[in-house]
């Protein structure tokens, strides 16, 4: 019975481990994750785009990671801005930002004419998300652009038993809109364990009368006494 339940203890733990592989369950602590993340070169992001069949709009998709400093996953140019112009902007310190997205679009396309005012040298171009007047007089030109941008945030997981990661997709609905680039960070935000916790608990008891190990399962309630 010994052997049994040291075995069920083995298989249990095995369980445990692989299942970590998948889920992250167990964690180093941030001074380990930044020294971690301080020797990695995030400095880029693999961007995936694709092109949608239904309105031919082009997406960029790319997996969403978690850190603890912003420099170590935007580029030098970017956390230089971040730093000298965006965050005194917002009058925050830049350890304050959780989460920051910069996206890269180029603008490209073809507009004919749609209305010509010789009397006053003008000449008209526009759609639905773009309008430009060419003032031949003065050789200007007056523009407005209508700029929609779609982010998408969601789960998903490669396979059914494989660990749930979350993705973002950024679009417009401008065909002419193509993203060719894009700077992520979401800070990782650890939420501390509740003082007291419900769970189901199962394992076994030793009986010394009868020498035997035996199952038990039922509802336990914890109290921690130190929050990490």
């Amino acid at each position: 019975m010994k052997n049994k339940a040291f075995i069920a203890i083995l298989i249990l733990a095995l369980i445990l481990l692989i299942s970590n592989l998948f889920t992250g369950w167990f964690s180093l602590d941030r001074k380990d994750r930044i020294d971690k993340e301080s020797k990695e070169d995030r400095d880029s992001i693999a961007l995936y785009t694709w092109m949608n069949k239904v309105d031919s709009t082009l997406h960029g998709n790319f997996r969403q990671k978690e850190g603890e400093i912003i420099k170590n996953y935007v580029s030098k140019n970017y956390v230089t801005y971040v730093q000298d112009t965006l965050a005194p902007a917002l009058n925050i310190a830049t350890e304050k930002i959780d989460e920051l997205t910069r996206a890269k679009f180029v603008l490209e396309g073809q507009l004919k004419a749609s209305k010509i005012q010789r009397e006053k040298d003008r000449i008209y171009y526009e759609n639905k998300y773009l309008q430009i007047v060419s003032n031949t007089a003065d050789s200007t030109v007056d523009y407005k652009y209508n700029a929609i941008v779609d982010i998408v945030k969601y789960q998903d997981r490669k396979w059914l038993l494989g660990k749930e990661n979350t993705y973002i997709d950024i679009s417009s609905p401008d065909k002419n809109m193509k993203i060719n680039g894009v700077e992520h960070f979401k800070k990782r935000i650890d939420v501390k364990p509740k003082r007291f916790g419900l769970g189901i608990q199962a394992g076994y008891y030793y009986v010394p009368a009868a020498n035997q190990f035996y199952p038990v399962f039922g509802l336990g309630v914890s109290y921690n006494l130190v929050r990490l």
